[in-house]
């Protein structure tokens, strides 16, 4: 069988189109085993001791410098592609050593029991992150720490420069509602994501805790975007391809596909929208119960935000390193051109992802599954 893009796979697997040996095929592609457990199940782990529950970008070697010198072999992972899909399945019972959400997701991870503190104190380089992501009020609960910023970075507008050239210098959120562009936009399938652009075009200022009102602008936005957009993403790397082929125009994305496609020399940009630029923290949090030997979970989170994995952080993905550090080893050129050579200007502008009243959350979520459907 061919290897089927994560989006297909999503699709066929809950449609239970699968056998199990085409399942084990996908997943053994990325690097993840699994172990003749049934197809329900997310207990899918490979052989070290420390197991991870992360992003797919975050499983490379280079992001563990020395960890798999040290314990003899590299953690087990399993891979997420959301952070509401990672959090149900560890509250549904899989148990992996160590998590890396992005940050607001913290507090609903904690308030669930699922997170210990982490004794900052242990870790090397944790005074090197720079003070405004560990400053963020989520990664906290009086005195305790509960997540360690890892990578950040923003989600914006990714756009081929030659095919809509209007929007050079004018950089707008507007772009994926634009009707001359239509069926050539794509945007991720989040409502996180789409009700904040939304909302940000709206100059809606607190979308977190809106109004019913405010929420009912932000459906008929959504509703009017929906009829021009050529199809919601799931895995970044279907925007890539889409973008650099020329078959979408723009797209919401992250830094990463920016850095990958002007490697290959696509004539992309990536926006710093007039109405506010989205920024994001990913964080290691460990598991209050979680396998395996703690002083190896704390060497693993230790490792990673090391300024030498930050190094690489930055210069391979185009993400921002959580380490200062690494900002001054990375090349610099690299830097100027991923527009994140003063990373805590940067900070400042951009609007950081918040947790959601959960009443907003639940309506939302709602609304957005209802516009999917063609509601």
């Amino acid at each position: 069988m061919a290897l089927m893009g994560l989006t297909e796979f999503k699709r066929r697997l809950s449609a239970r189109q699968l056998t199990r040996r085409q399942v084990n095929e996908v997943l053994a592609s990325v690097g993840v085993v699994t172990l003749g457990v049934p197809l329900t199940t997310v207990n899918a782990r490979a052989a070290g001791s420390v197991q991870v529950f992360t992003w797919a970008s975050y499983k490379v070697p280079e992001l563990r410098p020395g960890f798999d010198a040290t314990y003899g072999q590299a953690p087990g992972y399993l891979l997420f592609a959301d952070n509401d899909e990672a959090f149900e399945k560890v509250r549904s019972g899989y148990r992996p050593s160590i998590v890396q959400p992005t940050t607001y997701m913290v507090g609903r991870w904690r308030e669930a029991g699922l997170l210990k503190p982490i004794a900052v104190a242990q870790l090397e380089n944790y005074n090197d992150i720079f003070p405004q992501l560990t400053s963020i009020a989520a990664l906290r609960d009086g005195s305790d720490v509960f997540g360690v910023p890892f990578s950040w970075g923003n989600s914006s507008v990714l756009y081929r420069k030659d095919l809509a050239p209007e929007y050079v210098g004018n950089e707008s959120w507007t772009i994926l509602w634009d009707e001359i562009h239509a069926g050539r936009l794509a945007q991720r399938d989040s409502m996180d994501a789409v009700v904040l652009q939304a909302a940000l075009i709206l100059g809606i200022d607190d979308p977190y805790h809106m109004g019913d009102e405010e929420l009912e602008s932000v459906r008929a936005k959504l509703v009017e975007q929906r009829e021009l957009l050529s199809y919601y993403w799931i895995s970044q790397s279907d925007v890539e391809q889409s973008i650099a082929s020329g078959e979408i125009v723009a797209a919401y994305a992250w830094n990463h596909a920016y850095a990958s496609l002007k490697k290959q020399g696509i004539d992309v940009g990536y926006m710093i929208p007039r109405e506010g630029i989205l920024t994001w923290v990913d964080c290691t949090c460990l598991i209050a119960d979680g396998p395996g030997s703690e002083d190896e979970a704390y060497a693993y989170l230790d490792a990673g935000i090391s300024a030498e994995a930050g190094t690489y952080m930055i210069e391979e993905y185009g993400y921002g390193s959580a380490n200062a550090k690494a900002f001054e080893t990375a090349n610099p050129e690299l830097l100027t051109e991923l527009g994140i050579e003063n990373p805590t200007r940067l900070m400042e502008m951009g609007e950081f992802f918040d947790d959601w009243d959960p009443s907003v959350r639940k309506k939302a979520t709602l609304m957005f599954e209802e516009i999917k459907a063609g509601f």
